[in-house]
């Protein structure tokens, strides 16, 4: 009697330990994916601001080509342009992402702070009329571009399990 007493014990101390350790296992595989998803929100976001920012200096450089506005409002429109894509900038510093997301990550940013410059040169073009500051502006902005590819290839290589 005392040797089964014994077993059931141990079955039952094991049974607890499996328990413990399925509960466990999903709780953190839980714990992950909406560490992840947050993640995946907030760079989405980050970059919709982009996106809408630049939206928005197009639309304003638009209206200069027509003569719809002058250099100085572009310019002054531009200011506030770079200070609104330099504080969305920083907020890639602020993000926590998966060590696996670190890579496009750094490529986000580094196609942002990219299309950054290019601003700033075109509308020193803009300004001066230098032909080599517009020239300057549609490299970086092919550098933005290409970043930004790199960035959307490893984030959905990351997503997909492959990094």
């Amino acid at each position: 009697m005392k040797k089964r007493k014994k077993q059931n014990i141990i079955f039952l101390s094991i049974a607890i330990i499996l328990v413990g350790s399925i509960v466990g296992y999903n709780y953190s595989a839980d714990q992950i994916k909406q560490k992840g998803f947050k993640f995946g929100n907030e760079i989405q976001q980050i970059q919709e601001e982009v996106k809408q920012s630049q939206i928005e200096f197009n639309s304003k450089i638009t209206q200069w080509e027509e003569k719809d506005l002058t250099e100085m409002e572009l310019a002054e429109y531009a200011g506030i342009h770079v200070e609104k894509l330099e504080n969305t900038l920083s907020k890639y510093n602020n993000l926590i992402s998966p060590k696996q997301f670190a890579p496009a990550v750094e490529l986000f940013k580094l196609s942002t702070n990219a299309q950054l410059e290019s601003d700033k040169e075109f509308v020193e073009w803009v300004k001066t009329g230098d032909k080599s500051h517009d020239i300057r502006s549609d490299s970086l902005l092919q550098e933005s571009f290409e970043y930004e590819m790199m960035a959307l290839q490893e984030f959905n290589a990351a997503k997909a399990g492959l990094r």
